[in-house]
């Protein structure tokens, strides 16, 4: 079989993707090296999600679950635990293959949505860290269950560490810790923080995690003062980032600027019919949001349907005239 598109990574950009091809009756393929939903589903499952419009907030495997749901119901294919290889263009055919551990797909076209490739938690490499790993020391937001009635740390400055504080304020004592001297997140948590129970430090470093079998306080010191305090802890909860390792990526002939890949403004790379969206593509400008990702998938669909369909170009008058008969008045086709 010859698909119209194989998207490489089933995360949001990946999912919106494959949506907008659906709805434009292409022939679609998912490929996701671990599970649908992306980041959502294998960092951010117990994540509260504040960022996406028409939900006051929603928690990342619920709503990876949704994006999972609606691409299937789109009758769109999903194959998960299969990972990409390589991808090959084949101008004589005017097709792009696609390698992965579980075979070859031909493609008139290919969206790599990857995010960011492979990730693994950024460590703060601090004594007690890696022998209490799974014992009191996690990374990303922790259960808030499990952490109810205890008292929990929090170490980082970004969005994703305001937003496990919060999170964990009512249901725990917490303390969050920053190095610099100013938070690095979005202004409403910051402010959210600043008028929580929330015990809020900067210019603070962590400088030994300590325990006998598992988390029993925390040794911190102000970085300017030099002024050492022991906290009493039971969770340290570490957010400071994911390390993405995208050496495959690297492999595939596309034009990168540092590990991400160059596109335009309509999602083209440097290879002709792959296109690319999420994390992993760069263009001047670029804020990286969910709803930028999502945006960039229903681009980088667009354009590929433009490529493979190659519908008539329309003038402006046509594209934005009223219909003649009943039937969808959005325009037939576009010009790249």
């Amino acid at each position: 079989m010859i698909w119209d598109v194989v998207i490489i990574g089933a995360g949001p950009a990946g999912l919106s993707a494959a949506l907008f091809t659906r709805m434009r009756r292409m022939s679609t393929l998912l490929i996701e090296t671990a599970v649908a939903g992306g980041q959502l589903a294998s960092l951010y499952p117990k994540k509260p999600v504040h960022d996406m419009p028409s939900y006051t907030y929603v928690m990342g495997e619920d709503l990876g679950r949704n994006f999972v749901e609606q691409a299937r119901h789109m009758d769109a294919e999903i194959r998960e635990g299969e990972h990409v290889t390589a991808i090959a263009r084949d101008d004589a055919a005017n097709l792009v293959r696609v390698t992965s551990t579980k075979g070859t797909y031909e493609a008139r076209s290919v969206i790599v949505a990857t995010g960011g490739g492979a990730f693994e938690p950024r460590k703060i490499n601090k004594p007690g860290e890696a022998e209490l790993k799974g014992r009191g020391v996690e990374y990303g937001m922790p259960d808030i269950e499990s952490c109810r009635g205890k008292r929990v740390l929090v170490i980082g400055g970004g969005d994703s560490a305001l937003e496990s504080a919060l999170s964990l304020k009512d249901v725990a004592q917490v303390t969050l810790i920053h190095m610099l001297d100013k938070w690095q997140g979005m202004d409403g948590y910051v402010e959210e923080v600043r008028e929580s129970p929330i015990r809020a430090m900067l210019e603070t470093e962590t400088v030994e995690i300590k325990g006998n079998g598992r988390v029993e306080s925390v040794m911190v010191r102000h970085k300017k003062t030099g002024e050492a305090e022991e906290l009493p802890i039971d969770v340290v909860s570490i957010n400071v980032g994911y390390l993405m390792d995208t050496k495959i990526v690297r492999q595939w002939g596309l034009e990168l600027e540092g590990s991400q890949i160059k596109v335009d403004p309509v999602m083209k790379t440097n290879i002709t019919g792959v296109f690319c969206c999420g994390d992993i593509a760069t263009y001047p400008g670029k804020y990286k949001l969910l709803i930028t990702a999502c945006s960039e998938g229903a681009a980088a669909a667009n354009t590929a349907y433009i490529h493979v369909k190659r519908p008539k170009k329309f003038t402006v008058g046509e594209l934005y005239a009223a219909p003649k008969d009943e039937g969808d008045a959005q325009p037939k086709g576009d010009e790249s």
